[in-house]
């Protein structure tokens, strides 16, 4: 979305803002940032920005919604591997995995900002998991933490150029929280906000989930901002070729 990416911003300078093949992307001195949009978009998106920019390291930064009932909103999860959901009864293994070594870094950069870290895994699915059943079966295929839905596509288009991946993302829901679906958000992860408050004056009585909603993603974009600022500058910097 265009608030993960601009969190994705703030330790960089001289930025050049553009499009590839319709999708919006940031430049920057040895790094790229790409808006993938929500879902399957972000197959394309990362096909694209890997043909493109030839990079070294591949990541899938972001907020997700909490599985595990553990985590609570602003906890940061360094995802080991990720799944998607559509190979829970085909028999496929097709598991992306994070880089050994880039997941090392990312969870000493979290403990290092003070942040609320741990390791874990994720399930990529093409639906917003909004409510706390579905988010329960979503949890109890293989145990994953976390629920999002671009992952996946960002590491296997990694992987199939064997690039070092990484899947980091902060709660933005937790397990138990239901989310409200405005239609506010677009498919190409832009806010429209006269579509979101038509909602809230059509549907009223979802004011308060809607607060909440609002204060645990706020919570969720604030940690994600303060990792990046400590992790991406000094990873942009050892990988020279670039980081997308």
């Amino acid at each position: 979305m265009q608030i993960e990416g601009q969190a994705c911003l703030t330790w960089i300078s001289n930025i050049r803002h553009g499009e590839l093949q319709g999708f919006s992307v940031y430049e920057t001195q040895g790094a790229m940032i790409c808006q993938t949009g929500i879902g399957i978009r972000a197959r394309d998106a990362a096909e694209a920005a890997l043909a493109r920019y030839a990079p070294t390291v591949a990541l899938s930064v972001g907020v997700a919604g909490g599985l595990s009932p553990k985590l609570r909103a602003g906890d940061l999860v360094v995802c080991e591997r990720v799944d998607h959901e559509s190979h829970r009864n085909s028999g496929a293994d097709t598991t992306v995995v994070s880089h050994a070594g880039l997941m090392e870094g990312a969870v000493a950069a979290a403990r290092g900002m003070r942040l609320s870290v741990s390791t874990g895994s994720s399930i990529t699915v093409d639906d917003l998991a909004v409510g706390a059943d579905e988010k329960s079966a979503h949890h109890a295929w293989k145990g994953h933490e976390i629920v999002e839905m671009e992952s996946f596509w960002i590491g296997e288009a990694a992987s199939k150029r064997g690039l070092a991946f990484l899947a980091v993302r902060t709660i933005s829901d937790d397990a138990a929280q239901p989310l409200v679906k405005t239609g506010a958000m677009k498919a190409d992860g832009n806010f429209d906000q006269q579509a979101f408050l038509d909602y809230v004056r059509d549907h009223p009585e979802v004011a308060p989930l809607v607060a909440r909603q609002h204060e645990a993603a706020r919570k969720a974009l604030g940690n994600l901002t303060i990792f990046l600022a400590a992790f991406l500058a000094p990873l942009a910097q050892h990988f020279h070729s670039g980081v997308v």
